[in-house]
């Protein structure tokens, strides 16, 4: 039994590890990107929620002409922002810590503005938690993504 847990392990690993050096350059930049920009507020929300999420993204999915000159990474601390300001309220803060496991940033499957939405409902129509992963899909149009992260997580929480 030991044997075949070590062996799946190691072919989980495996795959990551491939997965990884299919990056094209750009993605692999956007990707380093990415995730300096957002180790200080991923620090600070674990510090707050008493938590240790991590972050996971699709890079092979990342088009740095979809993007342009935006920090993709930028986007991700702002829904990161909001999972902080949701923590300094001590009821959601135990909330959190007990039902957010993990975050997911990621480039894909982003739902389109509906014909008579306002921003922030394109917004908050991107953003869900779904056992336990907080899952926001970015788009560079988006806005008061930290706001809106904070009121998606707090409706999902009631």
């Amino acid at each position: 039994m030991h044997s075949k847990l070590v062996f799946a392990a190691v072919a989980l690993l495996t795959t990551s590890a491939f997965a990884e050096e299919d990056l094209k350059p750009s993605q692999e930049e956007a990707k380093e990107s990415f995730e300096q920009t957002i180790a200080p507020a991923l620090k600070a929300a674990n510090d707050k929620c008493g938590t240790k999420l991590t972050v996971k993204s699709d890079f092979q999915n990342f088009k740095p002409e979809e993007w342009g000159s935006s920090s993709n990474g930028s986007y991700c601390e702002a829904a990161l922002n909001g999972i902080e300001a949701l923590c300094e309220r001590p009821a959601y803060k135990k909330a959190v810590a007990k039902k957010v496991t993990g975050v997911s940033c990621l480039f894909t499957g982003v739902k389109p503005a509906e014909k008579d939405d306002g921003t922030n409902s394109a917004t908050q129509r991107n953003i869900s938690l779904d056992k336990g992963t907080l899952t926001y899909r970015m788009n560079k149009d988006h806005t008061n993504i930290s706001d809106n992260t904070k009121a998606v997580l707090e409706k999902a929480l009631n």
